[in-house]
This record gives structure tokens, sequence and C-alpha cells, in this order.
């Protein structure tokens, strides 16, 4: 209470009581009002929040599952030990096969792999094995300068010039220049080389002996061209002459010839300039390490253990859904003892009729990719609805894994499975706009949270509107009660002064 609080003093009575009482009998049934609109406003903004983050959950498990290669994936063994697994997004099927992009994919290397050739698996890939003899890695040149030098700060040129340094040929070729200049030693030279920003991959460095020191140039460019001559890297002034750069120069020898990667794939030989054969086998780039002295066991299987985990994924992100909704929606009375606020949402139309589209649509049945005749539903595919409380809602009941069925989907017609989840009409498809709509920016409950943060504004404002009320009333009272004890002591003293005078 504000303003005076000795209410009673002339008159002798309890105005202060009578001022509580009379304010508490104004404020009590308004406040009960906002209160229990700020209660069911509160509940509401903490369920839409609840909902809207099980939704944003389960359209990234819908987002994942578009991709059949990454929600179904395989992985490559090499002589039994698991060399790669397919891992976050990958090329869509319908990818142009020549196009250059067509190849990439979103394998991962496993932890450990040493085998002699690494795998990467696109979308094309199919189970498989196969036999791979590595016979003969790639490598670039190396030019060894036959000049012997009486150190590395002997200086090379008297002159300013140029040095192009190029291998391969035709369209294939690459060249880059280095500027040389007068006074320049080898040790100069070697970091000029090295430090070129348009090198593409040659590298310099320098032998010292006890006779002097010579100059060693290693490229990256690996290979041999059309015609079978060997992408060599060479060295020529193209700039001003000079005897001792010229003598240096002149001086460099091939030691070793650059060549190309050599593979049998079950007996089939191939050849690439690099050491990456881009899909030799459909849908699979291999990179050699080393060669091998006898074929090595490819083969392609389905990645079981993370196809089964993602449909749990899946499943367990829808149940999350269904439960938030279930929460704050179930219509019947909150059990004695439990302190849930859901009974101040029981029966919210929005929340029931997003649980009931969603257990209908699980119900969906799917075509068969070979036989559109077939139906696939859930069930068929070893997601089954659990009996527990469902009370015979549909959309109440949670989602199980039969992970045996699952599993022999998985080995015996993954590609089919692929197409159920992520084909044209299928699972995605069937839930993905519904689920958006509702979980996007801008989106239904997006729309619910922000009109449920203005209401809750609102009554607060009106909390406050409330407060200014009671005060005004209070003061109302008091100014009111005030002149009455006033009068009344003044009354009072009269009465005794009478008594006094008259006794």
């Amino acid at each position: 209470m504000t303003g005076i609080t000795a209410a009673g003093i002339g008159s002798g009575l309890d105005l202060e009581a009578l001022i509580e009482v009379s304010i508490e009998a104004r404020r009590v049934p308004q406040q009960a009002r906002l209160d229990e609109q700020k209660e069911t406003l509160d509940v509401t903004l903490s369920a839409v929040g609840a909902v809207k983050s099980a939704m944003s959950s389960f359209l990234s498990q819908l987002d994942k599952a578009k991709n059949s290669n990454q929600f179904f994936p395989r992985m490559a063994l090499v002589d039994g030990q698991i060399a790669s697994r397919v891992a976050g997004s990958v090329e869509d099927d319908d990818e142009d096969e020549d196009s250059d992009n067509s190849t990439e994919s979103s394998t991962e290397t496993e932890s450990g792999y040493n085998g002699p050739f690494d795998v990467s698996m696109n979308s094309r890939v199919a189970n498989g094995t196969y036999d791979v003899h590595v016979e003969q890695v790639a490598q670039g040149s190396r030019l060894t300068g036959s000049t012997i030098l009486e150190s590395d700060s002997t200086v090379v040129s008297d002159v300013d010039t140029q040095l192009t340094f190029s291998a391969g040929s035709g369209d294939d070729e690459e060249t880059f220049t280095v500027d040389v200049t007068a006074g320049m030693t080898l040790r100069q030279l070697r970091e000029a080389i090295n430090s070129e920003t348009e090198n593409f991959g040659v590298s310099a460095n320098i032998i010292n002996t006890e006779s002097g020191s010579q100059l060693v140039l290693d490229s990256e460019k690996t290979g041999v061209d059309e015609l079978g001559n060997a992408n060599n890297l060479t060295v020529t002034n193209t700039g001003a002459a000079d005897a001792t750069l010229d003598g240096l120069i002149g001086g460099l020898a091939v030691t070793k010839d650059a060549q190309d990667a050599i593979i049998e794939v079950n007996g089939i030989r191939a050849t690439s300039n690099t050491n990456t054969f881009k899909e030799v086998i459909s849908g699979i780039d291999i990179t050699v390490r080393s060669e091998t002295t006898e074929p090595s066991t490819l083969e392609i299987q389905s990645d079981d253990d993370a196809a089964v985990q993602n449909v749990r994924d899946f499943v367990n992100a829808y149940n999350k859904v269904i439960s938030e909704l279930e929460k704050y929606s179930k219509p019947e009375a909150v059990v004695e003892g439990d302190e849930s606020d859901r009974k101040a949402l029981s029966g919210d139309a929005m929340f029931r009729s997003m649980k009931n589209s969603l257990g209908r649509m699980a119900t969906t049945g799917f075509a068969h990719p070979d036989d559109p005749e077939r139906v696939i539903t859930f069930y068929a595919l070893g997601i089954r609805w659990s009996s527990a409380e469902s009370g015979g809602d549909m959309g109440d009941a949670q989602l199980t894994v039969n992970e045996s069925e699952l599993r022999k989907w998985i080995e015996e017609d993954q590609n089919a499975l692929g197409e159920i989840f992520a084909g044209e009409g299928g699972i995605v498809d069937t839930f993905y706009g519904f689920v958006e709509s509702f979980e996007q920016t801008g989106g239904i409950l997006e729309t619910r949270e922000d009109s449920t943060k203005a209401e809750i504004k609102r009554v607060e404002q009106a909390q406050l509107a409330l407060d200014e009320r009671m005060a005004d009333y209070e003061k109302t009272l008091r100014a009111k009660y005030t002149a009455f004890d006033v009068t009344m002591g003044q009354m009072n003293s009269q009465m005794s002064w009478l008594y006094a005078n008259l006794g």
C-alpha cells in the first residue's frame, strides 16, 4: 500500500483494514484475469518455441534424407580395411556425366587407413568387388645440375635476364618465368624460383658437398603427353645471354623422367597422367599411393550401421515433434500432482491439427520405384507404430525401428529404399512442404510466436494500467477516510471536552 499508513488514529477505527479490503475487492478479479492470460501466453510462447525447435531438427533430417547416397551411404574397403565412407552432401544423381563436377564426392578417408590407394565415391557408385593392381604411380621429373659452383653464395649471373620453366605440351603445357638480376647468387636464385607466384610446382634445392654446390630442380608435373613423351621440366634463358648462367642451365640433366600412373582393374589396364583415376569404375575415383606386387581387393558395400542410424535419427526427430505437440495440447486432464502447465493449452487447435496431419503422413503408402503397383508403407520398411498409451489416436503414437527388417532392405534393395525416401512423391516430399511451412522464417510458428509476444506485451501494459488505477483508487480512499478520520477526531475531542465539563 502507498500513501498514509496510519488511517484511524483520529477515529480509533481500523480504517487501514477497510482500505485494504476495498482495494483488494476491486483488484483481485481483474488481477486474476491478467494472471490467467499471462500464464496461458507464457505457456503458449514456450510451446511454440519447443515445437519450432523440434520441427527445425526434423527438417534437418528431411534435408539429409533428400540425398539417398548420403542417407543410405556406402563405404569402400581395400583388402578388408575400411578406406573411406560417404559423408556430407554429394552430387545429384542426374548430374551430367560429362561434367567436370560429376565425379566430385563427399567421401572422407577413414582415419588410420594406409592402403595402396585412396577411394572416393559419388552418386553413381554401386556395390561391387574389384581387383585393383597398381603397376606404377605417376611422378614428376627431376633435373640435376652438372655444374659445381664453389658455394651457394657464388654469383650465377652478371646481367639482368630471365629464366623460363615449362613442362608438358600443347594445351597441357605449364610455364612460368623468373627474373634474374645481375649479381644474383645461387642461393638467391633458388629462393626466387621457389617464391615465384606463378610457379606450377617446381621446387629448387641446392646440394652442398665437399666439391661444391649443385642445383637440383624437381617438378610436380606428372605423366606423359599424347605422343608418349614424358612431361619433363625444361629451363631456358629467355633473356640476355650470360656465360655463367647459361653454363649452369645447360648443365642441367634429366635424372628422373615424369611418368603416368598405371593400374589394372579386373585385368583391364588404365593409365592416368596424375595419380588419380576418375571414374575408372563408375562412381569411383581411385588415387594411387604406392605400387603393389599383387592385386588388392576393393569392395564397395552399404554402410549399414550409418544407414540404420540415419533412419533412427529421422524417426527420433519425428517422435520429438509429436512429443512436444502432445505435451502442450493433450486434452485430457492433468494427473493429480503433475506440475505441468500443458492444461493451459489443452486442445489447442493448431497443435492438434499439426499432430494429426503428421500422423496421417506417417501412414502414407509410397510406390516402389521398380514396381509402381507395389505400395510400401513405414511398416514394410521396418518403421513401426508403438502401442504405448496411444489410446487409439494415431497422432499420439511414436515410431520405432525394427532394425533387422530395415537392414534387410539396406542389404537387398538399397537403391529402392533410397528412392522411397528421396524420390519424387517419396517420404521427404510428403513431409517437407508441411514441416517447412511451420518451421521457416516467417512461417506459421514464427507468426504465432510474434502474435503471442504481442499479446504478452498487451497484458504487461494492462498490468501497468491496473497498478496505476489501484494506486489512484487508494489515494481516493485515503483522502476520503482521512477527512472522515479528522472529522471523527474533532468530534471525539469535543465529546471528551463535554464529558469533562459536564461531569
